[in-house]
């Protein structure tokens, strides 16, 4: 997607959103643009596998749009947590990723081309990341008979915004503070040892992932991020990206309320089958958002 279009695209959602309420504002949009591809240099929302199935590298980008005056240093980051509906444990697979840690440590990798990654957290978003008690981890979730893919710490087995905050019924998914934190240091912070600053706001991306997908019946795989497994505002209850105002800014005082692009993975069932057809049948059967 070009910058052009995703501006153009969030200008459209900002003034929906805005007409919608006078109490909820439309002031600044992030755009968490979710993208999949074959070879891993070329991206798209909606890829075809055949029955046979085989790899997709799924991709995350952030892009800030506003309608008011406004123009962040940079991206300071978004807590959530990827998802993929119709996931086979017995078929699919989720390749390895850098799973713990930060910058320094091996927590984040290179934005490479092609199929084989290095996956996660791209530089510079992992300014802190989670301990080798505690890695980001795949959990299988199943939700309304739905088999999900979830990643978050491996303490976070609940689906997202699961239970209350505190109390003997709570669940450990409340505030979807237990997600991939993707955030970098503020421009202020960044010493010699870490990676230089990310200041591009328009379709970075911040997380690579591989996965390889089993052959079989016609399906759909939906890579998501439901709202409520992202940061929270304790004080509005929005789920919010953050971004840097400027250079001593050292917490990301521009929020961003997020508008999520998901990208459609279409296993096709039978060689020489219609590919229109197909994609019919399963937008009719298949796709959903899980935003609960």
């Amino acid at each position: 997607m070009t910058a052009t279009r995703v501006r153009s695209t969030a200008a459209a959602v900002l003034v929906s959103i805005a007409g919608l309420s006078r109490d909820a504002p439309a002031e600044h949009i992030t755009i968490l643009n979710l993208r999949a591809s074959l070879d891993g240099h070329t991206w798209a929302d909606r890829v075809y596998l055949p029955r046979e199935g085989g790899r997709v590298v799924l991709q995350a980008s952030v892009s800030f749009v506003s309608l008011t005056p406004a123009a962040p240093l940079g991206f300071a980051g978004l807590t959530w947590q990827p998802t993929l509906s119709g996931w086979n444990v017995g078929t699919d697979s989720l390749l390895p990723y850098a799973d713990r840690g930060t910058n320094v440590n091996g927590g984040s990798v290179p934005d490479v081309g092609g199929l084989n990654g290095p996956f996660g957290r791209l530089i510079p978003f992992a300014a802190t990341g989670p301990t080798a008690s505690d890695p980001y981890t795949g959990h299988v979730n199943f939700v309304s008979g739905v088999p999900y893919l979830r990643i978050a710490r491996s303490s976070i087995t609940n689906w997202v915004g699961e239970g209350a905050s505190s109390g003997t019924n709570a669940f450990n998914n409340f505030n979807g503070s237990g997600g991939v934190h993707t955030w970098q240091k503020s421009w202020a912070n960044v010493s010699a040892r870490d990676p230089r600053f990310a200041s591009d706001i328009s379709d970075r991306a911040i997380l690579k992932l591989g996965i390889d997908i089993g052959g079989g019946p016609a399906r759909s795989i939906i890579f998501d991020a439901p709202l409520n497994g992202m940061s929270r505002n304790s004080a509005t209850g929005e789920r919010e990206a953050s971004w840097f105002a400027g250079q001593i800014d050292n917490f990301g005082q521009i929020k961003g309320r997020v508008v999520v692009r998901p990208a459609t993975i279409i296993v096709v069932p039978t060689p020489g089958a219609s590919v229109a057809a197909t994609v019919v049948l399963l937008a009719a059967t298949c796709r959903r958002r899980r935003d609960e």
